[in-house]
């Protein structure tokens, strides 16, 4: 099969292709200058940041959406800390999400690249666009507003990722990125276990959280990047590399434990399950054993599932029992939306939240409240194309690597799948991130990309030449 030719053309050496993108790196250089001596502190720090962002980006597009991916993971923490008073102010987090935003949409507009070769982006961009519009009935602007660039920024990561790592040497580099963000949590983490300083907020437990604003998150977010260490430790090639990734394997395995998340731990048994389906059916005989044996051996386990299971609810909002806690927000939060909005558009983004003060910890809930049934519709097109893609991918691999990448991604993408049945994934700007931009790499990794591209121009051919067919005049004899 011919190779599609790339959604936009290869940059020659980077992006200073022009000496006006050289005058303009000296013009923001100069207004960041004047910024940092006039701005307080916070604001003057943000400023330098933005600006030193903006070189780079001007510099390398691709150095400064890397650079992104890897240090978005070590500060989930700042979200609460504002270093804007815009709005209800502007966290590190969202500033971010603002720089994704502006790199996205200056990398399509400069380079004029075409979106709609790109596989999923039809479904994703119509989502995008539907949530828009329901801005108007959100009941709360500014939070809504927060979601929506959340969603768009996640869209735009996956549309430089397709477009930008045009190598398979470069969508390595892109992995090993996405790796070594884990490192910074990892050790944050391991720090507070071992100072008795994570989150306290359940009783008797020491949860660690390391970078992320809650131990929730942070596990899903080694509960996401877990098979991707596995892939690089089996086919590294520098010894030293794959020593240091095979310490990482049992301290992720570890910090996954410790942060005492039951749907991270959900997560890791699911993925065991999809690599034993496709590697040694016979050993998910073991799972059952090893699920006894974490029950009887482990006394954390034993609290942690009968905190779930058991206890009655104290109020119309609180429950003891974790599993009747989640069932009073899903049948709250079905409630929220009328039914004319339920079977279209939804209440508005963040509806749910908003009105009853948490997440349903179901996100095909809060997406059919919230979006109604176009967009929950939408989002799981979205996302059975991306699984076809990805198990064609795997039934196609022409080199061990190829299909253990495929592999690595499908234990994540039915992990999310299940967590998400009880938890608040999508919700969650980080693990979008690195969602997508892993998806990005098995769209063009499958030949997914170039199947889809080469359909789009052969449809877009086909019309061209029926337009010019429709208007030749054929003059009488």
């Amino acid at each position: 099969m011919a190779v599609a030719t790339p959604a936009a053309r290869p940059i020659a050496g980077n992006l200073l292709r022009r000496h006006s993108d050289l005058g303009m790196s000296f013009a923001l250089g100069g207004l960041v200058g004047l910024l940092i001596f006039t701005l307080p502190m916070q604001a003057a720090l943000s400023t330098a940041v933005v600006g030193a962002f903006v070189l780079v980006m001007l510099v390398d597009t691709r150095v400064a959406l890397l650079g992104l991916l890897l240090v978005r993971a070590s500060v989930d923490v700042f979200a609460t800390v504002p270093v804007l008073n815009a709005g209800g102010g502007i966290n590190p987090n969202a500033l971010m999400s603002l720089l994704v935003i502006a790199l996205g949409i200056a990398h399509i507009a400069m380079n004029r690249i075409d979106i709609r070769r790109i596989p999923l982006v039809t479904p994703f961009a119509l989502f995008v666009g539907m949530t828009f519009l329901t801005l108007a009935i959100t009941p709360s602007l500014i939070d809504g507003l927060e979601d929506w660039l959340r969603i768009l920024s996640a869209l735009l990561i996956y549309i430089m990722v397709v477009d930008l790592m045009r190598t398979e040497r470069e969508r390595r580099w892109l992995l090993r990125v996405i790796v070594l963000a884990a490192v910074i949590p990892l050790t944050v983490g391991l720090y507070q276990f071992v100072n008795d300083s994570g989150d306290h907020s359940t009783a008797g437990f020491n949860r660690i959280l390391a970078t992320f604003v809650h131990p929730s998150p942070y596990a899903f977010f080694l509960v996401q990047i877990f098979p991707l260490v596995l892939l690089l430790f089996l086919h590294g090639q520098i010894r030293l590399s794959r020593v240091a990734l095979g310490v990482m394997i049992p301290v992720m395995l570890f910090s996954i434990y410790a942060t005492q998340t039951r749907g991270a731990w959900i997560g890791v048994l699911v993925m065991v399950a999809v690599l034993m389906w496709y590697r040694m059916r016979w050993a998910l005989i073991l799972i059952p054993l090893f699920l006894a044996a974490a029950y009887v051996g482990a006394p954390s386990v034993r609290a942690r599932i009968s905190e779930a299971t058991s206890g009655t609810c104290e109020s119309v909002t609180y429950c003891d029992s974790s599993v009747l806690w989640r069932t009073k927000q899903w049948e709250q939060a079905v409630r929220i939306p009328s039914p004319p909005e339920l079977v279209t558009a939804g209440a508005g983004l963040r509806a749910v939240v908003v009105t009853a003060g948490e997440y349903t910890h179901n996100e095909y809930l809060r997406l059919l409240a919230e979006t109604g049934l176009i967009g929950l519709t939408l989002t799981l097109v979205m996302y059975a194309s991306l699984f076809n893609i990805t198990r064609r991918g795997y039934a196609e691999a022409d080199t061990p690597f190829k299909r253990d990448l495929m592999l690595a991604f499908l234990m994540v993408f039915l992990s999310r799948a299940v967590m998400a049945g009880a938890d608040n994934l999508l919700v969650i700007t980080v693990l979008e991130w690195y969602f997508w931009a892993f998806a990005a790499v098995i769209v063009v990794e499958s030949g997914a990309y170039d199947r889809f591209a080469h359909i789009q121009d052969d449809r877009r051919a086909l019309r061209g030449a029926r337009t010019k067919a429709a208007g030749v005049v054929v003059e009488p004899a």
